[in-house]
Protein backbone atom coordinates (compact mmCIF):
# COMPACT_ATOMS: atom_id res chain seq x y z
CA UNK A 1 0.00 0.00 0.00
CA UNK A 2 1.28 3.21 -0.75
CA UNK A 3 1.04 6.17 2.06
CA UNK A 4 1.62 9.70 1.56
CA UNK A 5 2.37 12.09 4.41
CA UNK A 6 2.33 15.58 3.61
CA UNK A 7 2.62 18.58 5.79
CA UNK A 8 -0.38 20.52 7.06
CA UNK A 9 0.77 23.94 5.37
CA UNK A 10 -2.15 24.23 2.37
CA UNK A 11 -0.34 21.67 0.45
CA UNK A 12 -2.79 20.60 -2.53
CA UNK A 13 -2.64 16.45 -3.13
CA UNK A 14 -5.52 16.18 -5.16
CA UNK A 15 -3.85 15.39 -8.09
CA UNK A 16 -1.81 12.70 -6.41
CA UNK A 17 -4.93 11.60 -5.30
CA UNK A 18 -6.76 11.32 -8.11
CA UNK A 19 -3.80 9.50 -10.27
CA UNK A 20 -4.34 7.15 -7.45
CA UNK A 21 -7.87 6.50 -7.99
CA UNK A 22 -7.40 6.58 -11.47
CA UNK A 23 -4.94 3.64 -11.46
CA UNK A 24 -7.02 1.71 -8.80
CA UNK A 25 -3.88 1.67 -6.31
CA UNK A 26 -4.69 1.34 -2.33
CA UNK A 27 -3.40 4.32 -0.60
CA UNK A 28 -3.55 6.74 2.47
CA UNK A 29 -2.85 10.17 2.73
CA UNK A 30 -1.66 11.10 6.09
CA UNK A 31 -1.33 14.72 7.71
CA UNK A 32 2.02 15.00 9.58
CA UNK A 33 1.99 18.24 11.89
CA UNK A 34 5.79 18.71 12.13
CA UNK A 35 6.48 17.67 8.58
CA UNK A 36 8.27 20.38 5.99
CA UNK A 37 8.12 18.02 2.96
CA UNK A 38 6.03 15.53 1.62
CA UNK A 39 7.12 11.89 1.70
CA UNK A 40 5.86 8.68 -0.13
CA UNK A 41 6.36 5.31 1.13
CA UNK A 42 5.72 2.02 -0.34
CA UNK A 43 6.88 -1.13 0.84
CA UNK A 44 10.57 -0.46 1.10
CA UNK A 45 10.76 2.73 -1.42
CA UNK A 46 10.24 5.85 -0.59
CA UNK A 47 10.22 8.77 -2.39
CA UNK A 48 10.58 12.65 -0.45
CA UNK A 49 9.55 15.80 -2.07
CA UNK A 50 7.10 16.50 -4.86
CA UNK A 51 9.39 15.93 -7.61
CA UNK A 52 10.74 12.36 -6.32
CA UNK A 53 6.85 11.50 -5.78
CA UNK A 54 5.75 12.47 -8.97
CA UNK A 55 8.15 10.45 -10.50
CA UNK A 56 7.08 7.40 -8.08
CA UNK A 57 3.77 8.12 -9.39
CA UNK A 58 4.64 7.86 -12.82
CA UNK A 59 6.14 4.95 -12.54
CA UNK A 60 3.64 3.32 -11.15
CA UNK A 61 1.35 4.51 -13.43
CA UNK A 62 3.08 3.09 -16.47
CA UNK A 63 3.71 -0.05 -14.23
CA UNK A 64 -0.59 -0.37 -14.36
CA UNK A 65 -0.78 0.41 -17.80
CA UNK A 66 1.64 -1.89 -19.24
CA UNK A 67 -0.06 -4.39 -16.55
CA UNK A 68 -3.14 -3.99 -18.99
CA UNK A 69 -1.48 -3.69 -22.26
CA UNK A 70 0.45 -7.13 -21.39
CA UNK A 71 -2.85 -9.30 -19.80
CA UNK A 72 -3.88 -12.50 -21.45
CA UNK A 73 -7.33 -12.12 -21.93
CA UNK A 74 -6.99 -8.75 -24.05
CA UNK A 75 -6.20 -11.73 -27.24
CA UNK A 76 -8.70 -13.81 -28.52
CA UNK A 77 -7.31 -17.06 -27.84
CA UNK A 78 -9.29 -20.43 -27.51
CA UNK A 79 -7.57 -22.86 -25.68
CA UNK A 80 -9.47 -25.63 -26.73
CA UNK A 81 -9.01 -24.59 -30.61
CA UNK A 82 -6.91 -26.75 -33.20
CA UNK A 83 -3.51 -24.60 -34.15
CA UNK A 84 -3.71 -23.45 -37.27
CA UNK A 85 -0.89 -24.96 -39.56
CA UNK A 86 -0.29 -23.07 -43.21
CA UNK A 87 -0.87 -25.85 -46.09
CA UNK A 88 -3.28 -27.88 -43.74
CA UNK A 89 -5.59 -26.40 -41.60
CA UNK A 90 -5.16 -22.97 -42.09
Amino acid sequence: MITIFYPSNGLDITGWQERLDRASLTYELIIEENSTVPRLVDGDNVAEGIPAIEAYLESQEQFVKDWYDDRCDKYEFDPDAAPKIKGING
